[in-house]
């Protein structure tokens, strides 16, 4: 990284004098910048600041100690203050020097818009101009990489979209696959319980006819109990009815007792008794 080494033998030009308080902490300081006590080195540039303020070569000095320490940030804003001195040389390193802090935070395109900026002070500057080659591929590179990495990005996110269109059918599938399992279940238990419900009317219906048919033969033997009470009742009321075989000797004896008496008859006439057979 550039530096302003002489910058001591340009002190007459900027108006310094070697009996300068600042010029002399100027120079401590890059005395131990060059032992590469870059933080010492730092607070004398900041305590020369303290007295000359408006001097660009302090803050071009206390930014390069910044930038050696790798504080990039506040390197920049001493390297800003720094560009807008009067000296090209000094305006033109300056810019070098910011671009090359821009570059170390990969702000490629500011650091590219810097090193054209030492280059227009300075267009001899073979430093600024390859800086400014790397910066530009640095940015060409970056732009690629962000291109690569939308597209990479568009490719993942249709496929991201197509496995949730993928995912959405599939759970769709398996809600409509739920849903119709769902329903031949209810079917099949409705169908169960219709069967159970003819099954139960079927039960009911035989226990009822049972019961009808119960009642019926309970009244049939009622009535037939009746009936043989009644026929019991009329036969004993009535006369006993005759065997044929009782009907015949009855009649037998009936008319043997007719003869019997007609011939009593006839025997009292003619004055005689007759003694008939014994029974």
């Amino acid at each position: 990284m550039k530096r302003l080494l002489c910058v001591l033998l340009a002190l007459p030009l900027l108006g310094w004098t070697f009996l300068d308080p600042v010029a002399q902490k100027n120079e401590e300081g890059n005395a131990l910048f060059e032992k590469g006590e870059y933080e010492a080195a730092l607070r004398r540039y900041l305590e020369a600041q303290q007295e000359a303020r408006d001097r660009p070569a302090l803050h071009f000095n206390a930014g390069d100690a910044l930038y050696k320490q790798g504080k990039y940030a506040e390197a920049m804003r001493e390297m800003a203050r720094a560009t807008e001195g009067d000296h090209p040389h000094l305006s033109s390193a300056a810019f070098y020097n910011l671009g090359n802090a821009l570059f170390r935070q990969e702000k490629f395109r500011e650091a590219v818009g810097a090193y054209k900026q030492s280059l227009e002070l300075n267009p001899e500057d073979v430093d600024a101009k390859v800086n400014l080659e790397l910066a530009l591929e640095k940015l060409d590179r970056d732009k690629q990489q962000q291109q690569d990495q939308e597209e990479q990005q568009d490719r993942q996110e249709q496929q991201d979209q197509q496995n949730r269109d993928g995912q959405d059918d599939q759970d769709q599938q398996q809600q409509d696959q739920q849903q119709q399992d769902q329903q031949d279940q209810q079917d099949q238990q409705d169908r169960q319980d219709q069967q159970n419900r003819d099954g139960q009317d079927e039960q009911d219906q035989q226990q009822q006819d049972q019961q009808q048919q119960d009642r019926q033969d309970q009244q049939d033997q009622n009535e037939g109990d009746n009936r043989e009470e009644q026929q019991k009742e009329e036969r004993q009321a009535q006369p006993e009815e005759m065997t044929p075989e009782e009907a015949a000797r009855i009649l037998n004896a009936m008319r043997e007792r007719e003869e019997e008496s007609q011939k009593r008859r006839k025997l009292k006439l003619r004055g005689k008794r007759y003694r008939g057979n014994e029974w």
